[in-house]
């Protein structure tokens, strides 16, 4: 099965493009517009590879699925995870040989090696909410500190308790760098160094400082994307929220994300006297939290005399954990299929191929597949510099990569066709969609 999806997230200002966003301009190189990199591409590229072997009266031994859910912006509940339910119902559980989604870190060359970086696993997911009730009253008479200024606080606490990065042995981020020291060891003579002595908490931390992305293969993320509160400019708020967004990296938990969101804000809960609601009815919490000590602030006195008469709620919502690691070694049929197929498709003479597994750290659609196949992956098969501002102003990808993902998807579906690697167990040749 391949799948993508045609959502794509909002235009904040449009006069802000240098070509409207959607208007499909091409400008003879670039083709512009919301979508463009993503995820418009892969699935134009995937109805362009299949038109192609169908124009050619090419007919497939074994079932092929397209899917294209129309809400992975806003986590594939309706699209995928109702695309998903439907094919269990008819094919049941690990019936299908492989899944491939987007994502990935594409196509990566290092002087005469060209890295293909499928992701084989990606990061945990978990929101967390913080709603704040106080007391308002007239801003000519105001409190030390308003609704906005104690979630203020709350924000400065959370953020300045970053996740540290972990290099863990045998991961796929770990494995990516152990081909990169195998192939191209004078690239990063320094990481190269450590990994020969095995020193991975150094390691660590010299890959974090590369950049944002590869810091945050190896670290839970954390982001206050949402903050709201106030009704008008002489009235104190009586309620703000705020919103945090995790991607969680697989050595830590939802649950842990949870316990250390109530120890960094349970001073700030004692020194306004607010009473704390943290996590009711969540069993993760609860079950991670029976671990631990107790973090509520007790009778802690607190730090104002005034009486906010506040409670400071925590919730979660789209609670994901991270997915299981597909198989990105030879020997195994699936991998092996797939790994052959992008070396054929990327070939160039004097160059070497190397596909090796890594990890993502958004989520895709695929969440919502993982009982159909242990063979999940997620890559835009795009050389780097040719897809770009996904999610920003100015979405473009390169038509000449766009063209090598349908050279890719073409060869992808014909080689799968052939190989023996059906699934066992499938009751797909009783049934039909």
């Amino acid at each position: 099965m391949l799948t993508a999806h045609q959502d794509v997230v909002p235009v904040a200002d449009a006069s802000t493009w240098t070509h409207p966003p959607f208007d499909a301009y091409f400008d003879g190189t670039w083709l512009w517009g919301r979508g463009a990199s993503d995820d418009k591409n892969s699935m134009t590229s995937l109805l362009s590879a299949i038109e192609s072997l169908l124009a050619q009266g090419w007919s497939p031994k074994r079932t092929v699925l397209l899917a294209f859910g129309f809400d992975e912006e806003c986590s594939g509940v309706k699209g995928a995870g109702s695309i998903a339910a439907h094919l269990k119902s008819v094919w049941g559980e690990d019936s299908l040989a492989i899944i491939l989604d987007e994502g990935g870190m594409g196509l990566q060359q290092i002087d005469d090696v060209l890295y293909a970086l499928p992701a084989v696993t990606e990061k945990g997911h978990v929101d967390i909410w913080l709603e704040l009730h106080v007391q308002g009253g007239h801003s000519s008479i105001p409190f030390p500190h308003t609704g906005i200024g104690i979630i203020s606080e709350a924000v400065v606490a959370l953020e300045s308790h970053p996740y540290e990065p972990v290099l863990i042995k045998d991961s796929p981020i770990y494995n990516h760098y152990i081909c990169q020291a195998r192939y191209s060891p004078k690239a990063e003579p320094e990481v190269t160094r450590l990994l020969e002595e095995g020193d991975l908490e150094t390691l660590a931390k010299e890959l974090a400082s590369q950049d944002r992305p590869t810091n945050f293969r190896l670290q839970t993320s954390q982001a206050v994307d949402y903050i709201s509160g106030g009704q008008k400019i002489n009235a104190m708020p009586e309620v703000v929220k705020a919103g945090i967004n995790y991607r969680v990296a697989p050595h830590n938990s939802i649950g842990e994300i949870m316990h250390n969101v109530v120890k960094h804000l349970s001073p700030i809960v004692a020194r306004y006297g607010l009473d704390i609601r943290a996590f009711e009815a969540d069993d993760e919490y609860k079950s991670y939290k029976g671990q631990q000590h107790s973090l509520l602030p007790g009778t802690a006195k607190p730090a104002y005399d005034v009486d906010y008469n506040g409670t400071l709620t925590l919730t979660s919502s789209q609670k994901t954990l991270a997915a299981p690691v597909s198989p990105s070694s030879g020997g195994d049929a699936v991998w092996d299929v797939f790994a052959g197929t992008i070396r054929h498709a990327f070939a160039s003479p004097g160059s070497t191929v190397v596909p090796v597994g890594e990890l993502m750290t958004g989520n895709t659609d695929t969440r919502h597949y993982l009982g159909l196949t242990p063979n999940v992956y997620r890559w835009s098969p795009a050389r780097q510099g040719g897809a770009l501002n996904g999610h920003t102003i100015d979405e473009r990808v390169n038509m000449t990569v766009h063209m090598e993902l349908v050279r890719f998807y073409y060869d992808f579906v014909r080689n799968f066709d052939a190989a023996d690697v059906a699934r066992r167990g499938s009751r797909s040749a009783e049934v039909e969609l």
